[in-house]
């Protein structure tokens, strides 16, 4: 909206000038230089440029968890390198502050937004109300309940979530060796990407019947002690759990905290198989020490660069030239390629 009522502005001053010059003698070279230089403003505004500089906002899921906090790093890297304003406000897994948090962009006058959202559904109507103001948008990470014809997102961008899933359940298969084997997993109806994954993972073991599924819960609240009273619940209740899939970094680490609180072994030796998807140095740090079995591992500097260029290219007047929704690989690691990824 600043940038049409700039062009018009300046259209209207262009019209005066031009009129003041037909009343006038010629050679008056002050008018026709201020003329040409107005015209090259309106074609820098036309062209999406900024005197000024752009303020761009993001919403991260949690300023706690190493995968988001790689997201925002590279958002910021990205923003601050074109000489403008990046502002990051966090979330933490709550729905209100998620709205408080585009509330503050919004009041801070910013021209895009890059959304990691923890629930797909919470911010669509504030967002919806955002891009009606002109604020360019674009989400990762989590795949949000929009359309691309509603017009809202320019692009989403998430990692290939139920391919992670796929590859933990496929190394769980491979492990058991056609054994018995019994599983537990996280339930988070909120968050899509967790769901996703979980549902990766559930499709891939059902091809299989030495595999139970012993339960799904999800914690109320999505908090580590809430999850970690999950993991103690279901050591209570079953003799033996073969697996756990967590569904993120943090939610399976806290389901291994609770397990190990309540007695039970964890890690690929013989202990229950601890599974996660982020590719956190804390994850990593637990495969190493041997508690924990594996991950998926995101790219949330990628998720963040190509959210973050979406937003820039259509600030900029130009088209994104990619599909409005794009998947970023996940790659699995374990003991056996961990120390290409831990910053021990």
């Amino acid at each position: 909206m600043k940038k049409r009522i700039l062009a018009f502005v300046l259209s209207g001053f262009m019209v005066l000038s031009m009129a003041a010059c037909g009343n006038q003698e010629s050679g008056e070279p002050k008018e026709a230089e201020q003329s040409t230089e107005e015209e090259q403003s309106a074609k820098k505004a036309d062209a999406g440029e900024k005197k000024d500089g752009y303020t761009i906002g993001c919403v991260i899921i949690n300023d706690a968890n190493t995968h988001c906090i790689a997201f925002a790093d590279k958002f910021k890297e990205i923003v601050e390198a074109k000489g403008d304003t990046a502002i990051v406000l966090a979330a933490n897994d709550d729905s209100e502050t998620l709205l408080q948090c585009i509330d503050d962009l919004m009041a801070a006058g910013v021209d895009g937004i890059v959304m990691e959202s923890p629930n797909a559904t919470a911010p669509v109507e504030a967002l919806r109300e955002a891009a009606e103001k002109g604020v360019v948008i674009s989400a990762a990470d989590v795949l949000l309940d929009i359309e691309e014809n509603e017009g809202v997102l320019v692009s989403q961008t998430v990692s290939d979530n139920y391919g992670a899933g796929v590859l933990c359940a496929e190394d769980f298969i491979k492990r058991l060796d056609g054994k018995e084997g019994t599983v537990c997993h996280m339930i988070y109806e909120e968050n899509e990407a967790v769901t996703t994954r979980v549902q990766g993972f559930l499709d891939t073991i059902a091809e299989h019947d030495n595999i139970t599924v012993l339960e799904g819960t999800q914690p109320t609240p999505v908090t580590q002690e809430a999850e970690m009273a999950v993991a103690e619940s279901w050591a209570a209740k079953y003799d033996e759990i073969s697996c756990v899939f967590g569904g993120g970094g943090p939610i399976s680490i806290a389901f291994m905290r609770g397990l190990e609180s309540a007695g039970v072994d964890c890690g690929p030796d013989g202990g229950c198989l601890i599974y996660g998807v982020d590719g956190s140095q804390d994850e990593y740090a637990c495969i190493v020490d041997g508690d924990y079995t594996g991950t998926a591992r995101q790219q949330p500097d990628e998720l963040a660069r190509i959210a973050t260029e979406d937003v820039y290219t259509v600030l900029g007047g130009g088209e994104i030239d990619h599909d409005w929704l794009t998947y970023v690989d996940v790659i699995y690691v374990d003991a056996s390629n961990v120390d290409e990824y831990y910053e021990k």
